[in-house]
């Protein structure tokens, strides 16, 4: 197994999954454009191992490496690491071979430039919506929360992400209390006003608070602006493909 160098900063890591020379390099350079680092695998047996234990945000499955490759994709959406990985199948030019799971994407060989160029921007499309999912926004900002029946109690945020936020808290919280919250984002101006379930407090007074009512009007700010620190960490070249033209 080898992972060739990639000298820009990292967007995620693929795995290929291929003894095709040609695809593999003409992959590998698509996937160093768009700051993805490659790591190339031939041997089936390898490959499981890995996937049941390290995460990887694209799969790419060669389907002329035998009758058993079609079903790695089947042991792909099972495994915990990589079940929303987005997945690759590369086909032979005419082939009719149908995966019993239906991969993201299917490419015939001989690849193209153009043809790995347009659907990997697709493939990062969907990496980055996924990320987002579960990304926590490393924020420090006043929030004031309050218990049914108690005084509201000042404390700051240290991360926010889509389904919920993390505190620096001087009042212990017990899981499964409801508490009501209210913040403002960095740099945007509407205050939200949250109920919330604290989900886990730990000893040095940090606790993890889930969203339970999001309004939709919320929701859709929340997610604009987790999507913009997003692209303010991607490297420039990448972000400048999806930023819409003026």
């Amino acid at each position: 197994m080898s992972s060739p160098g990639v000298p820009l900063p990292t967007v995620g890591r693929a795995l290929l999954l291929s003894s095709d020379s040609t695809a593999v390099r003409q992959l590998s350079y698509g996937m160093q454009l768009f700051a993805i680092t490659a790591d190339i695998c031939t041997d089936l047996a390898a490959a499981s191992r890995i996937i049941n234990t390290r995460k990887f945000e694209i799969i790419v499955v060669d389907l002329a490496l035998g009758e058993q490759v079609p079903h790695l994709l089947e042991r792909i959406r099972f495994s915990p690491a990589n079940q929303k990985s987005v997945t690759f199948a590369l086909v032979e030019s005419g082939s009719r071979a149908e995966p019993p799971v239906q991969p993201n994407f299917i490419m015939q060989k001989p690849l193209t430039d153009g043809l790995v160029g347009s659907t990997l921007k697709a493939a990062l499309g969907l990496v980055i919506r996924d990320y987002r999912r579960y990304f926590r926004c490393p924020a420090t900002v006043p929030l004031v929360f309050r218990m049914p029946g108690e005084a509201p109690v000042s404390c700051q945020t240290v991360n926010i992400s889509e389904g919920g936020i993390a505190v620096h808290t001087p009042l212990a919280l017990k899981p499964g209390a409801v508490v009501r919250a209210k913040f403002t984002l960095p740099d945007e101006p509407t205050e939200f006003d949250i109920d919330c379930e604290v989900s886990w407090y730990d000893n040095q007074g940090r606790a993890g608070l889930e969203f339970l009512s999001v309004s939709a009007e919320q929701k859709l700010i929340l997610q604009l602006w987790l999507s913009h620190r997003i692209e303010q960490g991607l490297p420039e070249h990448v972000a400048r493909m999806f930023q819409k033209p003026s």
